[in-house]
């Protein structure tokens, strides 16, 4: 029987990799970064083969509805969509393109998807995780330890020369590293609650559906949540589970959105709660019944946005 303290370890050293559910699509035609730029978060001009960028689809209010790892090929621009159908993706980008000369293909069953700490092959997404990408912003001055993560795309049915465990493993990994995913959103989510302005989003880019409620809250406003990662008391041997609700001075002010069983740091979880909840708050998550402790990291602080306004603000004595 594996030990998933020595296989997560294998995974951080590359040793080890995980099966990933996700959509795959290509893009191709002279006019796919024109297509591209106006309708994703992140800049896509001037990609060059073998670059990755992280983007996100937004709705036209700013709210995040798909994670999307984009890798330019000689082939055309492929789009990986962790969680999603390639077929919607597909849909949903042509459905954008009017009289562009732009082709999205759904090539899933062409590929099989493969993450770990490196590359598995020559067709790979290196994750820019936490570097702030040109053009993007961290509200914060967490510390983030380091963070390799990279999704290789390899032939159907194919599969890398190390061996396969459990892809849940990579949740306290991910946690630890302050790495927001789908798992942390929901339908009020924007990428300024989940530091995902960080590598995803690039603010003096030209328009695009959510631009200006990024803008806005960005310049003028705050987001009204914000993401935080916990450490919990583990003395009882209870671990929490997404979903489980945060406490604080006797109100839930957020929610468990994933956690786990670091094989350093012991069980941890990020959580999305209140911006104005006290950094310096007691935590407490719930489940089952059963409270645990849980000490607040602060990834997005309450101050999150609002840079226009801080800098016109009077300078005090």
């Amino acid at each position: 029987m594996s030990n998933p303290f020595v296989d997560q370890r294998r995974l951080v050293e590359g040793t080890a990799t995980v099966a990933l559910e996700a959509g795959v699509v290509l893009v191709t035609g002279p006019d796919r970064f024109d297509v591209l730029n106006a309708t994703l978060s992140q800049d896509l001009r001037g990609l060059s083969v073998g670059d990755s960028r992280d983007a996100l689809e937004l709705d036209g209010q700013g709210r995040i509805q798909h994670s999307i790892h984009v890798l330019e090929s000689t082939d055309g621009t492929l789009l990986i969509v962790p969680g999603a159908s390639g077929a919607d993706t597909a849909a949903w980008l042509d459905a954008r393109i009017f009289m562009e000369d732009v082709q999205a293909t759904d090539v899933s069953s062409q590929f099989s998807v493969w993450g770990g700490a490196v590359a598995f092959g020559d067709l790979a997404w290196i994750d820019p995780w936490p570097d702030v990408a040109p053009g993007g912003i961290t509200y914060g001055d967490a510390n983030i330890p380091a963070w390799a993560w990279v999704e290789t795309l390899l032939p159907a049915g194919g599969k890398p020369n190390v061996d396969v465990v459990d892809a849940d493993l990579v949740d306290p990994l991910r946690v630890v590293a302050g790495r927001p995913s789908m798992a942390e959103v929901d339908d009020r989510s924007l990428p300024h609650e989940l530091d995902w302005l960080r590598t995803a989003v690039h603010l003096s880019k030209g328009c695009y559906p959510g631009q200006e409620t990024v803008s806005k809250i960005h310049n003028i406003g705050h987001p009204p949540r914000r993401l935080v990662r916990l450490h919990l008391d583990g003395s009882d041997s209870v671990f929490v589970e997404a979903s489980d609700p945060v406490w604080a001075g006797g109100d839930v002010v957020g929610t468990v959105t994933t956690a786990g069983y670091h094989f350093e740091d012991g069980p941890v979880a990020l959580a999305v709660i209140k911006r104005n909840v006290d950094v310096t708050a007691s935590l407490t998550v719930v489940h089952d019944d059963h409270p645990l402790t849980a000490t607040q990291q602060v990834l997005v602080p309450p101050s999150a946005g609002a840079t226009a306004a801080e800098r016109l603000r009077p300078s005090r004595p």
